[in-house]
């Protein structure tokens, strides 16, 4: 699995914020791999092995100057390209040495304020999946991520199940997504799509009337999710969890907005972005910092913190790497059997030597998906966006 993801797909790495020219590398574990990310003098990003080729020192620890990192242990300098430039303990044939060095280093770009990297194999990276943030200005995106005891599968699954949202997060949403909870168990519209799949999770309300969430599950850690309030059809929250390795995952979230800044009053700006939402407790020994007190003062989970935190207390107590052999799925799981379907099916392509069908990116218009939210009169008016 990790192979093909690492071969096909563009990876978050970190924040772009998180980088300074001439500032602190960077270290980055993914698909249980250490990588050391720098931002050169000219400002642009290099994206290495950690490890040093000539005696494998971290060069984190490395010195950034001069738009190249130079080891401290014995000096060897790798500019921003990945080129060896120096070797100072190679007298006489230094030039001719430093072609041969090899040190590993990968593409990337940034794009809503992340640095993206690919991990693959060969000298032609797959076409970015420019999802409509991609060009935002900087004020228009704003971006977090937190580190999760998890294996990052479950955090894809629990991001595309909708029929959670109307029992978990009941507490944070009541006022602005109070139709939710009309129908607790929605009927689930699912549409594949060259990308992934579409759906549209239906709640039947009284008077002939549905309210209806469109999200989109792309390829292979996205989730588009639509926004809370209806009115909101130019904003949208991306989730996307990605492995740092079998146990562990980086689960970030997204919210952009295609015509205007995002409004400081009406979001969240945490100090720590690269640790929020917020985890009050990791251990299960105490519930992983359930509130019971706030429970009798009437909030549904005792997760009173974010809506996030809800989710990451679900996700941690399920252990690292659930055993899905033992799950009970229903009805309502439609959309965790379709994210399993892309994945196992885009496998199996992979493992007989073709590309995904699902990761020819040139076939699709990543630009176009954006999710709705809302009450409709019938089912033709929200169908026609699936």
């Amino acid at each position: 699995m990790g192979k093909m993801l690492r071969q096909h797909w563009w990876v978050p790495a970190l924040r772009s914020q998180a980088l300074e020219a001439e500032g602190k590398p960077q270290r980055v574990r993914l698909f249980g791999h250490d990588y050391v990310v720098f931002r050169a003098t000219n400002g642009k990003v290099g994206f290495f092995d950690e490890a040093c080729p000539h005696r494998r020192a971290s060069l984190a620890l490395a010195r950034n100057e001069d738009n190249a990192l130079r080891c401290i242990f014995h000096g060897w300098k790798f500019n921003v390209e990945g080129v060896t430039v120096a070797v100072p303990t190679q007298p006489g044939n230094e030039k001719e040495y430093c072609k041969h060095v090899p040190l590993k280093h990968y593409p990337v770009r940034e794009a809503g304020g992340v640095v993206w990297v690919w991990l693959g194999e060969g000298d032609t990276p797959p076409k970015f999946a420019d999802l409509p943030f991609t060009d935002l200005p900087e004020a228009n995106c704003v971006v977090h991520r937190q580190r999760l005891e998890c294996n990052w599968l479950q955090a894809v699954e629990t991001t595309m199940d909708s029929a959670h949202v109307g029992v978990l997060h009941q507490s944070w949403l009541e006022h602005e997504m109070s139709n939710a909870s009309v129908n607790q168990a929605p009927v689930y519209k699912i549409k594949p799509k060259e990308y992934g799949f579409r759906y549209a999770a239906v709640r039947a309300l009284e008077g002939g009337k549905s309210y209806v969430r469109t999200n989109s599950f792309v390829m292979p850690w996205f989730g588009v999710i639509s926004p809370r309030k209806a009115t909101d059809v130019t904003r949208a929250q991306l989730f996307f969890s990605v492995p740092i390795d079998d146990e562990n995952t980086w689960y970030w979230h997204m919210t952009f907005i295609l015509d205007q800044a995002v409004p400081h009053e009406a979001y969240l700006f945490p100090e720590n972005r690269d640790n929020w939402p917020p985890i009050p407790s990791r251990s299960g020994e105490d519930n992983w910092g359930q509130d019971r007190e706030a429970m009798k003062d009437g909030h549904f989970s005792g997760f009173p913190q974010t809506l996030g935190t809800e989710d990451f207390a679900i996700l941690l107590s399920m252990g690292t790497t659930t055993d899905r052999t033992r799950e009970f799925l229903g009805a309502g799981d439609g959309a965790v059997m379709q994210v399993r379907r892309c994945l196992l099916n885009s496998l199996k392509e992979f493992a007989d030597g073709r590309t995904p069908a699902l990761a020819r990116h040139e076939e699709v218009d990543y630009r176009a998906i954006m999710p709705i939210s809302g009450l409709y009169d019938s089912d033709g008016d929200w169908q026609a966006s699936l």
